[in-house]
């Protein structure tokens, strides 16, 4: 979209916004003009559940390799060295990715980013606090076989079962699914919430918007 496609938005008070095209007063945060249709200027407009959803399942698609390598260290290998080295990735791909480059792959593949309220990219702090909920799932998940790693029988299982048998029933068995359901939650309300915010953006003062043609 171009410059001139633009509504230039004078504040008329703490609420109210001016279109400079038609005249029409509306609330701020709007996308367009409800008179006109003309986009506001400066708006960004705010990436919706699903888009984020698909930005996901292209991230999850790009760690493949990771995941074989995991089955391979659990079932052959079952070296916690390995354990904690493919782990490395996933700690720092999206905090990171979103920090420097403002999005993910994932998110660029699906033409959204992530901001801060000045419409910059986030601090690294800032990515960090955000993707706190899916690093707390992630450290659950590694703490978790690093403990099964670390039993006996474990090192001695041959089979499926074995494995299986191995796994002993410890607390992080009952608190990892605790906080997957917790954390599929918090995204859902982004379908629900103004400027489709979860609470992982408001917690880290960001939105997910649309990059901008």
């Amino acid at each position: 979209m171009g410059a001139a496609g633009l509504v230039e938005i004078r504040e008329s008070n703490m609420k109210a916004m001016t279109c400079a095209g038609c005249g029409e007063s509306f609330e701020g945060w709007v996308e367009f003009c409800p008179n006109c249709g003309a986009a506001v200027e400066g708006y960004a407009r705010p990436a919706g559940f699903w888009i984020r959803v698909g930005a996901s399942i292209i991230d999850s698609l790009l760690f493949i390799p990771i995941g074989i390598l995991s089955f391979w260290n659990l079932f052959s290998l079952k070296s916690t060295a390995m354990l904690v080295a493919v782990s490395v990735p996933g700690l720092l791909y999206k905090p990171l990715m979103e920090a420097y480059c403002g999005a993910t792959l994932g998110k660029m593949a699906c033409g959204i980013r992530v901001i801060d309220a000045k419409g910059e990219k986030l601090s690294v702090f800032y990515a960090y606090v955000r993707a706190f909920p899916f690093l707390l799932s992630a450290g659950v998940e590694v703490a978790r076989q690093v403990m099964l790693f670390s039993s006996p029988a474990f090192q001695d299982a041959t089979s499926l079962a074995e494995l299986g048998e191995a796994q002993s029933e410890t607390f992080l068995n009952v608190v990892g699914p605790i906080v997957t359901v917790l954390i599929v939650c918090e995204c859902v309300v982004a379908a629900f919430t103004f400027r489709k915010r979860a609470l992982h953006d408001m917690l880290a003062e960001s939105y997910c918007v649309y990059r901008e043609p």
